[in-house]
């Protein structure tokens, strides 16, 4: 059994004033050229929301847009990428922000998610890089071979932390199922979603399942995937 699990969160960071019900329309900023891997090609769309809304209060109350980079992956390669934003406001210093993984699966798309800011703030991509991972390979099981997990569900694991740096990726945990019924044994991230909480989240959720399976002894894999559904955020980054 090739299993996928989805972990779909709701960045809910509330907005200022009116609550908003889903997230704003963006635009595109600018777009790249197609940049060549094998098999296919990538591109990048800078973005934003295309209305501002009201963020702060009383006399500090201000406009803000949200950023992001849309990754394009048009090719039959995983990207491993990272990319980073500046920003530059009010004629003070530029300011360069850490570099955010993300891992983009063949021919999907893929955001990084950039800063909330002020319209008065320049935001712009300063830098962006992908290159393509070597493919990981299923663990193969034997034809009938099925498991069942019992525990919390997966919601329940995507880390406050990452949720809030609107950080996502795919995560493949490897697990050991040595009795009919009861707990895996030698769990293992085999394929990184390239952000350390999301994978130690995968990890502990299989950690923390009851199982149940008609192939004692079988060696089974998993993709589980930490999607953001919605980003409303209250406050810029500066």
């Amino acid at each position: 059994m090739k299993g996928s699990i989805a972990c779909v969160a709701a960045a809910l960071l509330g907005a200022v004033g009116a609550q908003a019900s889903e997230r704003p329309a963006l635009v595109t900023v600018s777009a790249s050229e197609d940049h060549a891997v094998d098999g296919g090609s990538w591109n990048s769309l800078l973005k934003r929301t295309a209305t501002p809304w009201a963020c702060g209060g009383g006399k500090d109350a201000k406009q803000c847009v949200e950023h992001t980079v849309v990754i394009d992956n048009q090719s039959p390669q995983t990207l491993e990428c990272t990319g980073s934003f500046s920003s530059q406001g009010g004629g003070g210093p530029s300011l360069d922000g850490a570099d955010i993984p993300a891992l983009v699966l063949p021919r999907t798309r893929h955001e990084i998610r950039g800063p909330i800011a002020t319209t008065e703030t320049k935001v712009e991509l300063s830098h962006l890089d992908c290159h393509a991972r070597p493919p990981y390979r299923r663990l193969k099981v034997a034809d009938g071979c099925k498991y069942q997990m019992f525990g919390q569900p997966f919601e329940e694991y995507y880390p406050a932390a990452a949720v809030s740096q609107a950080l996502e990726g795919p995560v493949v945990v490897a697990f050991l199922l040595p009795e009919r019924n009861g707990r895996a044994s030698e769990i293992a991230v085999v394929d990184s979603s390239l952000v350390y909480s999301l994978d130690q989240a995968a990890k502990r959720f299989v950690t923390e399942q009851r199982f149940s399976t008609n192939c004692p002894g079988t060696r089974f894999d998993v993709r589980m995937r930490f999607t953001l559904r919605d980003r409303y955020l209250e406050s810029p980054t500066r």
